[in-house]
């Protein structure tokens, strides 16, 4: 066990401590592939090691091992002269490579690659174009076909040819650029100078982490991929087609259409395809005079911050309004408005909600986000929507539910996404009509020889059921599995990795989670003493709602607490405890937010644990999936204590 009772401050909504929970009567779950964390049945700590929070081994994605390599060859017979030159060379290449590596260490090599590109590359970053031009360059037939340019499909082909280096595989993806990450592009890129120019040349985009060290936006340069006339001509390697969408699959004859901007077309044949089409932008409707007139812009990929940022360097842009309350409109309004204040521009976020975040967060914790943000210098404006925006002479008019009127010189739509399925029901492949996505069983297999994976893709969770997940993780895992299953070394594997998501807003807090995270969920949360108290903010951070819900609030009194849920629980105070009762309802607590460090956060279905969320607490995932997989505890206070909320990392 850790410290005593005492140290440890508790928030919880809708459970009590006692007669709640069965005793659990799952196994404990471990990887095999690394020493884990291990709960006992007495909920004892058996272990200490690490796991990566970007989880990527093959156990967790339901996969085996890669093969083995092949041994080397023995290298040839040298003398005595031809190896002394080799441990001389040898001995300088170390000593280039160490001081390389120590000054890529220290965030002091810059890894910009913009002062070496092909003209195809120069060609590419001018505009949506595709590359190569033309069908003729492209294969008549691919072993592997992978839909779409970004993650899902970047970690199939790593997938496929890890397991057959021989094989031709061919990715088609609608942007220009090459296969990239996205979660910097509503954090870590707005710190990065010049942005609007160049994101423009996202192939040789970089940026600098929150540890100090830099690096590229895209996975890999355009070295690592085959030429796509390379394919044709029967070589084999990875290539893509850029610029490129896939319109039509015929299952059937293993066939595949391709179009181009320019209006090129090319006609292929693969052995197995994989759909990772990904999500785009949802829009709202009243803002689409204002997105027509480029004064309102979306962010979903690359391009998307480079328009944005041309707007942001706008002299006469003076207010930003960002229309959002989730997960990429918190991240970048925060951004935005570290971007701006020394210009003296400011972000004002518009959200339908009563908190930020309010939607995946318990209350008590929309409310300590609501603060951060304020703190940050984002004006809140809750509660209110968007009904209609008439456009100004340099700016909009944006009407509010409310009644009130927001002028501002641009609008940021961060109002979630939606699958893209055109290429799927065009396709004939089914689609699920209530989460969105194309249907697969839990091998990710949605015809013969076709698979889904990412965003795109709506799984059967062993344990969760059916789900459609939109994280960057998910996308990782899910489509290696995929690239595993389709490579077809071994007999399908189904898909039973428990994607995790992570959210930094600025350096001060960041949070990881795993399973379903959802508010309307009863929830448990442990934080630590001593990283929880009062902490006064502005006048205006607390426009965030005046009502947790019809039998919600926070207790005042001896047995002071937060509480939130529909059965509502927890108290703190002198003696730390939980309390709470199916109807418990108490007034909304007064004064200044209650600020929240460290602590973790259990979300609970049917009394079994389906989520949990790490708040400022990181290398911890490893324990929160074998929480996930075991599901049901007597006792959630002793299970929260294998996280050590006390010990600050």
């Amino acid at each position: 066990m850790l410290r005593a009772l005492a140290s440890i401050y508790i928030e919880g909504q809708g459970l009590s401590r006692r007669d709640v929970f069965k005793v659990f009567r799952v196994c404990a779950h471990s990887s095999p592939a690394s020493e884990q964390t291990v709960l006992s049945t007495d909920g004892a700590k058996k272990s200490n090691a690490k796991e990566t929070s970007y989880a990527t081994t093959a156990a967790d994605s339901g996969g085996g091992a890669p093969p083995p390599p092949p041994p080397p060859r023995p290298p040839p017979a040298r003398s005595p002269r031809v190896w002394s030159a080799f441990a001389a060379l040898t001995a300088i290449t170390a000593s280039l490579g160490g001081v390389y590596i120590y000054r890529k260490m220290n965030g002091d090599v810059d890894d910009e690659k913009d002062t070496k590109l092909s003209s195809d590359e120069r060609e590419a970053d001018a505009g949506e174009t595709a590359l190569p031009a033309s069908g003729e360059a492209l294969p008549a037939h691919v072993q592997y076909l992978l839909v779409g340019g970004g993650t899902a499909s970047f970690a199939a082909m790593r997938a496929i040819r890890s397991a057959r280096p021989d094989a031709q595989v061919l990715i088609v993806g609608a942007e220009s650029a090459l296969p990239y990450m996205r979660p910097p592009l509503s954090k870590e890129l707005w710190r990065e100078p010049d942005l609007a120019a160049r994101a423009a040349r996202p192939d040789s985009l970089t940026f600098r982490q929150w540890n100090g060290r830099r690096r590229s936006v895209t996975y890999e340069p355009s070295a690592f991929y085959t030429p796509p006339d390379r394919l044709r001509d029967g070589g084999a390697g990875a290539g893509v087609a850029r610029g490129w969408r896939a319109t039509r699959l015929d299952p059937v004859r293993h066939s595949a259409e391709l179009a181009a901007p320019g209006g090129a077309t090319h006609t292929l044949t693969y052995d197995k395809c994989l759909v990772a089409t990904g999500a785009r932008a949802r829009r709202v409707p009243a803002l689409r005079a204002a997105a027509a007139a480029g004064r309102a812009l979306a962010l979903r990929g690359v391009r998307d911050v480079a328009r944005l940022a041309a707007a942001l360097d706008d002299p006469a842009l003076r207010t930003v309004a960002v229309v959002g309350g989730g997960f990429l409109a918190c991240e970048l309004a925060v951004a935005l408005a570290d971007r701006l204040r020394e210009d003296g521009k400011r972000v004002v976020q518009v959200f339908r909600e009563g908190a930020p975040l309010a939607g995946v967060l318990p209350r008590y914790l929309a409310d300590d986000v609501a603060a951060r943000l304020t703190e940050a210098g984002v004006t809140l404006l809750p509660e209110v929507e968007v009904t209609g925006a008439a456009l100004q002479e340099g700016g909009v008019h944006v009407q509010l539910s409310s009644g009130a009127r927001l002028d501002a010189q641009l609008v940021v739509e961060c109002v979630g996404v939606e699958p893209e399925v055109e290429l799927a029901r065009a396709s004939g492949l089914e689609l699920e009509p209530r989460l969105g996505g194309v249907l697969v069983n839990a091998e990710l297999q949605a015809r013969s020889d076709v698979f889904a994976a990412g965003d795109v893709a709506c799984f059967y969770d062993e344990a969760l059921g059916r789900r459609r997940v939109e994280h960057h993780d998910h996308a990782v895992v899910s489509g290696r599995l995929a690239g595993e299953n389709m490579a077809a070394l071994a007999p399908p594997k189904p898909y039973k990795h428990q994607s995790m998501f992570w959210s930094d807003l600025g350096p001060r807090l960041g949070y990881e989670a795993i399973g379903i995270v959802d508010s309307e969920l009863p929830t448990f949360g442990v934080f630590s003493a001593d990283a929880v108290g009062d902490e006064a903010t502005e006048p205006h951070a607390l426009a965030v709602g005046a009502s947790m819900g019809p039998s919600e609030g926070v207790a005042e009194g001896p047995s002071e607490g937060v509480a939130g849920g529909p059965s509502v629980g927890v108290a703190g105070g002198p003696s730390v405890g939980v309390a709470g009762g199916p109807s418990e309802s108490v007034a909304r607590r007064a004064g200044p937010p209650r600020r929240y460090e460290r602590g973790v956060v259990f979300y609970v279905r049917e009394q079994r644990v389906v989520g949990v969320l790490l708040w400022n607490l990181f290398n911890r995932m490893h324990v929160a999936r074998q929480v996930i997989s075991k599901g049901e505890f007597e006792d959630l206070f002793e299970v929260a204590k294998l996280f050590s909320p006390q010990e600050e990392d």
